[in-house]
């Protein structure tokens, strides 16, 4: 008899698994393509001025999101009731002549470097005008990992100090490497190791890095952003707030030289043993500066909706939808639209919060749906929602972003053309939560896309540190990227709507509906594997 029972149940259970697997796939047939098509004729207009962060446009833009989200009736997170979570965020010019300068004493001698030539200003920090001056640390890669047990910063005092960083992270490159291969982890990136640095009470940082300008993996179709003369963003809440600068090998050398040690030795020592060796220089003084004029400070916004989960447990652990909805405004004549990036992600967490609302689908852990503002100018509204949660991150299962979902990756790097990659979509970060990526390639079987892990293998083209999502990881949360690629309109004033990939992008949106939802549903939350 019990046997009967335990039967019966076991097959209750697999008919009401697979009537929410029905009523999900019917669900992510309400994301269509004139819906998209429609939002981003609003988002990518010319009359949307490319949505700077701090501008009128910006504000249009998250007004409109905010009342999609009313519209769902999904319940604000924001700010006093509001789905708005603000942040202040400094605008400021580099001043002309010396916008950042370095000065090093070896031995007594005092040498002045030349920018563009020695070194060069990282190019997101603060727009505080500051001079960081004294000793000199080097610490390593800069590292602290204590899941690879490994810990440039033990025993090392750089309160006060100037410090001094290898590139990247031990064994990069490197197959056999205990960092995860010749993958690199998020300890590698310049975003993070900053900060690592600036809480351990450091005044400025050095980076060796022979490469100042950023690597073109295209021929763009038009002059980008980046190339025009730009004012920069920071923080006020503290964030990268020190001078920092990339220096060449040589200069590294050279204040190296009374040691004895040259910077390729110390790399080699490290790599060989895994073994950190942080200590202060001898005889050497240094002295960085960064200058800016008179900042004005603007007015962030992230957009945050819950729908709230159907389990009385459950309910209160999150799976985190998300897209930035900002871009990099106009110049001159010039409007960047910014249609694939980023309002396709705007666009489909819009449409994925629609499809559950509309679908009559309450799954059993909550959904939240981030549309993070000002992360063109350095990641910085997810950096302050990872600072200021709306849901705790400890109970935040999984973060689903989408940053550029549009298009069709055309890239020197990897050497394929857009036709190539018609139905293509990169995930990326999977290294970090493989149970994610059985998920989506479950989900993706009945939708066909073609899912490239390639940049899970290696990652030149650093997608993983380009999003959002970044900062998940270094919380420990598990994440993923989907992402269709580096094409010549990137960052160019066309990337317009009408080079939109529409039927391709909303059979994106579709899978991550499809995955946001079996996450939310399934028994145990996925894990993140270091």
């Amino acid at each position: 008899m019990k046997k009967a029972i335990l039967i019966m149940l076991l097959s209750l259970v697999a008919i009401a698994e697979d009537r929410r697997t029905a009523n999900s796939n019917t669900a992510a047939q309400l994301i269509q393509l004139g819906d998209v098509r429609s939002k981003m004729f609003f988002l990518a207009a010319d009359e949307m001025q490319g949505r700077l962060v701090g501008t009128s446009e910006d504000t249009i833009a998250a007004n409109y999101i905010a009342s999609e989200f009313m519209r769902l009736g999904l319940k604000p997170l924001g700010d006093d009731g509001t789905y708005f979570q603000s942040f202040d965020i400094a605008r400021a010019w580099p001043k002309e002549q010396d916008a950042f300068t370095l000065a090093l004493n070896v031995n007594g001698q005092t040498k002045f470097y030349q920018r563009g030539h020695d070194f060069e200003g990282w190019w997101v920090q603060s727009v505080n005008s500051e001079t960081a001056k004294g000793p000199i640390v080097f610490l390593g890669y800069g590292v602290n990992a204590p899941e690879y047990g490994y810990n440039d910063f033990a025993g090392a005092d750089i309160r006060g100090k100037l410090a001094m960083v290898l590139a990247r992270e031990p064994q990069a490159d490197d197959v056999h490497s205990k960092f995860k291969g010749a993958w690199d982890t998020y300890h590698s990136y310049d975003w993070y190791k900053i900060e690592q640095v600036r809480n351990a009470g450091a005044t400025g940082l050095l980076i060796v890095n022979n490469v100042f300008q950023f690597r073109e993996s295209r021929i763009p179709s038009a002059t980008p952003n980046y190339l025009l003369r730009e004012p920069k963003y920071g923080m006020e809440d503290g964030l990268w707030d020190l001078p920092v600068v990339d220096i060449t090998s040589t200069v590294a050398d050279e204040l190296l030289s009374p040691s004895g040690k040259t910077i390729e030795s110390l790399k080699k020592g490290i790599d060989d043993n895994l073994k950190p060796n942080s200590f202060q220089l001898t005889g050497v003084t240094g002295e960085v500066s960064k200058n800016f004029n008179m900042s004005t400070l603007l007015k962030g916004r992230n957009i945050i909706g819950v729908l709230e989960g159907s389990d009385p447990v459950l309910k209160k652990q999150y799976v985190v939808v998300s897209g930035h909805y900002d871009h990099v405004g106009s110049n001159s004549t010039r409007i960047y639209r910014g249609a694939d990036d980023n309002a396709s992600g705007a666009i489909g967490t819009i449409e994925i919060g629609d499809a559950f609302v509309r679908g009559g689908l309450r799954p059993r852990r909550s959904i939240v749906f981030v549309c993070f503002d000002a992360e063109e100018e350095g990641l910085y509204g997810s950096a302050y929602y990872i600072s200021h949660p709306s849901v705790p991150l400890a109970d935040t299962v999984a973060n689903l972003n989408m940053d550029m979902i549009g298009r069709d990756e055309e890239s020197l790097t990897w050497h394929n053309t857009a036709e190539q990659n018609k139905n293509m979509v990169n995930v990326v970060g999977t290294l970090y939560n493989p149970e994610i990526r059985q998920v989506i390639e479950q989900q993706n079987q009945t939708l066909g896309l073609r899912l490239d892990f390639k940049t899970d293998t290696r990652d030149p083209e650093n997608w993983f540190a380009r999003s959002d999502h970044f900062w998940f990881a270094t919380k420990s949360v598990p994440q993923v990227l989907f992402n269709t690629g580096e094409q010549p309109d990137y960052h160019t004033e066309n990337d317009s709507r009408d080079r939109i990939n529409y039927p391709k992008m909303t059979k994106i949106i579709q899978l991550i509906f499809l995955t946001a939802d079996t996450l939310a549903n399934a028994p145990q939350k996925p894990a993140f594997t270091p």
